[in-house]
């Protein structure tokens, strides 16, 4: 069996918490973090669990060349901007097959859309991690994206989460609550 590498971006509590879970799955090595700060800490972690040979800090292009998917756990308002480094590197040529976003993709529909195109012009498959404190046990997922579409609601759920869910279920509607971008076209 190959061993699939992800790379990470950010080292935070969530960064941590997916590393701490990765130690329970079978033939994947976390090959590299690149963060402001705690990236030693989580490449020692990564040692001490044996998930592989995890570089500290190197550039997000650079890790793109090692990785077959990247994860995004940064903070919402540089997600955008990561997510086109990432798919600028993979234009250039790389081994990266997708990247992955913890919910939600951002702060408002309009900004959860705006990865989307870049990942689909790159030739990357986008998903994004459900916040598992919010879920019930066996329903937490990775979610695929890339097929959602302007009418089906994918975007809203992407930047406002379980809230979304709760919010459809009374039957209020979305649009009012997320503000004047949920109706925009972009």
């Amino acid at each position: 069996m190959q061993t699939f590498r992800l790379g990470f971006v950010g080292a935070g509590f969530i960064s941590k918490f997916h590393a701490k879970a990765l130690t329970q799955v079978r033939g994947v090595d976390l090959v590299g973090v690149h963060a402001l700060k705690g990236a030693e800490e989580l490449a020692q972690y990564a040692s001490n669990h044996n998930l592989g040979d995890c570089k500290v800090d190197p550039p997000v292009a650079e890790l793109c060349k090692n990785c077959n998917a990247m994860a995004v756990f940064t903070p919402k308002f540089v997600r955008i901007d990561i997510v086109s480094e990432i798919c600028d590197a993979a234009k250039v040529g790389t081994a990266l097959k997708g990247v992955i976003c913890e919910k939600p993709l951002g702060r408002t529909p309009c900004e959860a859309r705006k990865p989307l195109e870049p990942t689909k012009s790159a030739g990357l498959h986008m998903a994004y991690f459900e916040n598992q404190t919010d879920m019930k046990a066996g329903q937490g997922r990775a979610c695929p994206v890339e097929s959602a579409t302007e009418n089906d609601g994918a975007a809203q759920r992407l930047a406002m989460g379980g809230y979304t869910n709760s919010v459809r279920r009374k039957r209020v509607t979305i649009a009012s609550l997320a503000g004047p971008c949920a109706l925009c076209e972009h």
